[in-house]
Formats: structure tokens, sequence, C-alpha cells
């Protein structure tokens, strides 16, 4: 049975919106929540949807070739009509954004015409903050699978040295300020580490939210 017309409209009003406030590069942080919101809503333009149209886009305009990107569409421009980026969109505009490699499209189906690109502007304090400790483990080997596996959720902070190598018996992650959880527990699950509590002596690198120490 076909599914209301107006009820699938107001799905990509949403879905819209939420990505193209995103890319705005004035409140990054905000545009940053926005974004995940987005990502996590599974009313998107379906995959195949969104195959055919990275390929008619890729024929004028050169596109990242290692991720796939989240696409939106426009469908209501007077709500954008105060940010320069959509200065010339029109309803019906297509909203490309690679994040992994900055860049947001404009595409125009009716006419196959780029409107506009650039950088998205992503703020790292949006961020969470993770400093890595080495105390004598894989240090780079870890900042690259969270690098590879949060890049949209953490960014590496700093890496430093622990004062005492032998304060962890393996990778040890630590949720500093006791509100990133979740995330600590992922982080943990993906480099096979454990969540737990600052080892004595050892100190939090200012401005972290998690600390890793790379036994």
């Amino acid at each position: 049975m076909e599914r209301p017309r107006n009820t699938i409209n107001m799905k990509y009003v949403l879905i819209g919106l939420s990505v193209l406030v995103f890319i705005l590069t004035i409140v990054a942080g905000f545009f940053y929540v926005q974004y995940q919101s987005i990502k996590k809503n599974p009313n998107q333009v379906t995959k195949a949807e969104n195959d055919a149209l990275v390929e008619r886009v890729s024929k004028i305009y050169s596109l990242p070739k290692d991720e796939a990107p989240t696409i939106a569409t426009i469908t209501d421009k007077e709500k954008l009509k105060d940010q320069p980026f959509f200065a010339n969109a029109q309803n019906g505009d297509k909203v490309i954004i690679y994040t992994k490699s900055k860049k947001a499209i404009i595409y125009r189906p009716s006419d196959n015409i780029i409107v506009n690109s650039g950088p998205v502007a992503l703020d790292q304090k949006s961020l969470t903050q993770v400093a890595l400790l080495n105390a004598g483990g894989d240090v780079n080997g870890v900042e690259k699978k969270i690098t590879d596996a949060f890049a949209d959720s953490a960014t590496i902070l700093s890496k430093t040295d622990a004062k005492n190598k032998n304060s962890v018996k393996k990778i040890t992650v630590v949720d500093v300020t006791g509100q990133s959880t979740d995330i600590a527990s992922k982080i943990a699950a993906e480099i096979g580490g454990e969540v737990a509590a600052l080892p004595n002596g050892e100190v939090a690198p200012q401005g972290a939210t998690i600390v890793i120490f790379v036994k």
C-alpha cells in the first residue's frame, strides 16, 4: 500500500533541515549535534538512490572516493535564506555531505549542475577530546583505530607518556568527567581495553574528556 505523500514529504523535511543546519559554518558545534541526529535517522534516502545520485554527480564534479556521503533534499529554502552557503539553493536541490573529507556540495538534479560547494567546519570542541598516554603500548595503532572508528565523535587531543608505565596492566580507558560513559565503553571495546578509574599518581591532560593508557 502506497504511503501518503504528505507523510513522506514531512520525513524529508525533517531530514533535510537536520543535515542542512550541520554544514553551516557559523556555529559549528550546534550543527555537529544536528548532524549526529540525521545520521541516526533510519528514514534517510535509500542507498540505491544515494548511489545513483553520487554516480551522476561524479561525472561533473570530483567527489571523495573513500567514503559514502549523507544526502538530503532541500524542501524549504526560505528557512535557509539567511545562510550564505544556501544563497542560490532551490527547493529540490540535494545536499551531499562528506564528513571525513569535510566537504559539502549542493547539487541541482533538474539542471545537472553544482550550485555550491565548500568545506564543512567541524568544531573540534564538539568532539570528545581523547588524550593518549603511552604506558608501553602501540600508541599509533590505538590512535588509528580511534580515528577510523570514531571520526565523527572523538578527536585525539594529545599523545604523551604516562608518568608510570606500570600504572596499568592493559589498555585502560578513563572517563575523566564521568559523563562520557557510552563512548568510553565503545572505545574500550574497539581497542581491546577496559574502562577504569584514573590510576594513582597519574594526571589527566588539560582539556581531555577521556584518557587512554596504552599498554
